[in-house]
C-alpha cells in the first residue's frame, strides 16, 4: 500500500487503486486456482472421451468377431458333414468295386454260361436288398 500522497491525488483514490489492486491479486490467485482445478476436470474428461472413443471402436470389432465364430461355427458343421458323406461314399465305392470284381471272375471264369451270371447277379441283388442301406 502506498504511504505517502501524492501531491495531485486524493487519499481516498490511493486507497481504492490500493484495494483494486488486492482484489485484482486475489482474483489472479482465484483464477490460478480455478485453473488448477479445471485441469484436473480437464484430464478427467479427456480421458472419458478417450474411453468413448476406444469402446466405439472396439465394439464393431466384437460384433464382427460374434459374426466370424458363428460362421466358423457353420463351416466346422459343415466340414463334418461333409466328412460323413464322403466317407459313406468311399465305402459305397468299395463295396461296388468288390461286387465288379466278383462279376468279372464269374464271366471270365472257364465254363461260364449264362445262368451261372444271372445266378450270381441275382443272389447279389438279394443280398444288396436284405442289407440295409446307409444312405440318408
Amino acid at each position: 500500500m502506498i504511504t505517502t500522497q501524492g501531491a495531485g491525488s486524493p487519499y481516498w483514490a490511493q486507497v481504492l487503486i490500493s484495494t483494486l489492486g488486492l482484489f485484482g491479486g486475489a482474483s489472479g490467485l482465484g483464477v490460478l486456482a480455478t485453473i488448477a482445478v479445471q485441469r484436473r476436470k480437464l484430464k478427467a474428461d479427456t480421458a472419458g472421451a478417450l474411453t468413448d472413443a476406444a469402446l466405439a471402436l472396439v465394439q464393431p470389432l466384437r460384433t464382427r468377431v460374434t459374426e466370424l465364430e458363428t460362421e466358423a461355427l457353420a463351416v466346422r458343421e459343415q466340414l463334418t458333414s461333409s466328412q460323413r458323406e464322403l466317407q459313406e461314399l468311399r465305402t459305397t465305392v468299395w463295396e461296388l468295386t468288390r461286387t465288379l470284381e466278383r462279376w468279372r471272375e464269374v464271366i471270365m471264369a472257364p465254363g461260364a454260361t449264362v445262368r451261372r451270371i444271372q445266378a450270381v447277379v441275382t443272389e447279389e441283388e438279394r443280398r444288396g436288398r436284405d442289407r440295409p442301406r446307409r444312405r440318408p
